[in-house]
C-alpha cells in the first residue's frame, strides 16, 4: 500500500496550522460567551472552574460541531485524547440543564454559520 493509497483510505492528513486557527476561533467564541479569557481557557496550569468548564465546552464544540475525532481535537488543543474524551462526557452531562443546552445550541449555530476557507484568488 502506497502513501497515496493510505491518504485515499483515511482522507487527507489534517492541516495542523488550520486546525489551530479553527481552535482559536472556537476558543474565542466560547471565551466571549462564557466571560472567560482565552488565556485562561488555553492555560496548562490549574484553573478556575469557569475556565475549566469553558475549555471543556470548546473541546466539546470542536468535536461535535465540526465532527473532528477526539485525537484530532486533543492535538489541536495540546491535550491528551483522554482529556478530550473526559471534556466531551462532562459537557454532555451538562446538557441536561435546559439553560446550558440552549446556550450550547446557540454556540453550535454560530460555529456552523462561520465561513469556511476561501480559495486563493477568490
Amino acid at each position: 500500500m502506497s502513501i497515496q493509497d493510505h491518504d485515499d483510505l483515511w482522507g487527507p492528513p489534517p492541516d495542523h496550522r488550520r486546525d489551530r486557527l479553527t481552535v482559536a476561533f472556537v476558543t474565542s467564541l466560547v471565551a466571549l460567551a462564557m466571560d472567560v479569557s482565552v488565556r485562561e481557557i488555553a492555560s496548562r496550569r490549574r484553573s478556575t472552574l469557569a475556565a475549566t468548564r469553558a475549555r471543556q465546552t470548546a473541546i466539546y464544540l470542536t468535536h461535535v460541531t465540526l465532527g473532528w475525532s477526539l485525537g484530532r481535537v486533543a492535538m489541536a488543543f495540546s491535550r491528551d485524547r483522554t482529556t478530550a474524551s473526559h471534556a466531551v462526557r462532562m459537557v454532555e452531562d451538562l446538557r441536561d440543564d435546559p439553560g446550558f443546552d440552549s446556550h450550547l445550541t446557540d454556540l453550535e449555530s454560530c460555529i456552523r454559520q462561520a465561513p469556511g476557507p476561501r480559495p486563493l484568488g477568490a
